[in-house]
């Protein structure tokens, strides 16, 4: 018969294990604060605009209208911050040293129209098939004071895990260990099956692995791994910006507890003001009460922008959204970057008499 082995811990052994819990709960405090530091960004309620890559005649990238472009986001389209180098600025057709000069030149330009931070905020992709060029990137963004990078999943040699996606991220917020990072969760693009909760869910897990975590740009028409994420921060210390503009009503019930929506888009590039309108009518803002003829609005607005989205897709949203940007004044030239194709002149002439018009049905 086995006896029952007593143990007796010696009062040093016992000191040291208190020093050690104790020293392990400051830290779990002083991970907390920063994520509430964090949460508390303007981000949180971001209106973000999915930049596009002005290229010239000869298809370099070029800063000669960036400034502008930023005034324009502005005061024009009610944008508070744009989201760069990522889809819609064609950052996987680009080279790294275009990549850093575009996001230089943004921040440069960004101080040339008398903006900051607290007015404009400026978030950069640094994602990359090659984690040194995300590093750099990242490193470089830190460097500049970007309000935040954002890190896709690569596209060749996917994770398979969230286990794996988090590894990822943490390789490159190590190159920006002081600059806020959001995972670019964008599964029709990089055909990485990770569901976003379960990325968050493994963040969540260990925090001295990515410290600097702070949320995601959520470009996935999954409802449920959308709601699942809501429901998981409870505290509120997600930014979360939805990146499906199209469905800003539909995203925004899973904030009925939440005290602010951001969102990332390319339609915001000429419907920005529309996008903000939506959820100011709907009350997204802590409005006391929403009356039926401001959702009646905000419902109609909603369709506007899905139709504008649907007829840009019919040509490329890039493509079209260039285009209404030289419509508007905005950019000189919407070339493009191979592999995606250039616009003909045919499809010029549809967009500016058929799609560039439903800009000023928002107005």
């Amino acid at each position: 018969m086995l006896k029952r082995q007593s143990f007796v811990v010696c009062p040093q052994t016992l000191n040291a294990m208190t020093k050690r819990a104790a020293g392990e709960l400051a830290a779990a405090v002083n991970e907390a604060s920063k994520s509430a530091k964090i949460a508390s960004h303007t981000l949180a309620s971001g209106r973000l605009v999915a930049t596009v890559t002005e290229l010239d005649e000869s298809g370099n990238v070029t800063m000669r209208n960036t400034v502008s472009y930023i005034k324009y986001l502005r005061e024009q389209q009610n944008c508070n911050g744009a989201f760069m180098c990522g889809t819609s600025g064609e950052a996987m057709s680009l080279t790294l040293e275009e990549r850093k000069v575009l996001t230089k030149g943004w921040f440069d330009a960004r101080a040339c129209a008398g903006l900051s931070s607290d007015t404009f905020a400026i978030v950069v992709n640094v994602g990359s098939e090659c984690l040194k060029d995300a590093q750099e990137l990242a490193a470089l963004c830190e460097q500049l004071g970007a309000d935040a990078i954002a890190v896709m999943a690569p596209t060749f040699n996917k994770p398979k895990n969230a286990v794996e996606v988090v590894d990822f991220l943490a390789d490159v917020a190590s190159a920006a260990p002081n600059t806020p990072l959001m995972y670019y969760h964008f599964p029709d693009k990089t055909n990485c099956s990770v569901l976003a909760h379960s990325v968050v869910q493994e963040a969540w897990s260990s925090p001295r692995r990515l410290p600097t975590f702070a949320g995601m740009k959520f470009s996935s028409a999954d409802m449920s791994d959308y709601g699942y994420v809501c429901d998981m921060d409870a505290g509120h210390k997600l930014v979360l910006l939805n990146g499906f503009e199209m469905s800003l009503l539909a995203y925004m019930t899973n904030h009925a507890n939440r005290g602010s929506m951001g969102f990332v888009g390319v339609s915001a590039n000429v419907l920005g003001h529309v996008a903000t309108r939506i959820l100011d009518l709907a009350g997204l803002h802590n409005k006391a009460a929403v009356s039926q003829d401001d959702m009646q609005t905000a419902i109609k607005l909603q369709g506007l922008l899905r139709t504008f989205m649907k007829r840009a897709g019919e040509f490329g949203w890039i493509q079209a959204t260039k285009h209404c940007l030289v419509l508007s004044g905005v950019i000189q030239n919407d070339r493009i970057r191979a592999p995606l194709k250039q616009l003909t002149d045919e499809q010029r002439s549809i967009i500016a008499n058929k799609i560039f018009p439903l800009i000023k049905k928002g107005v």
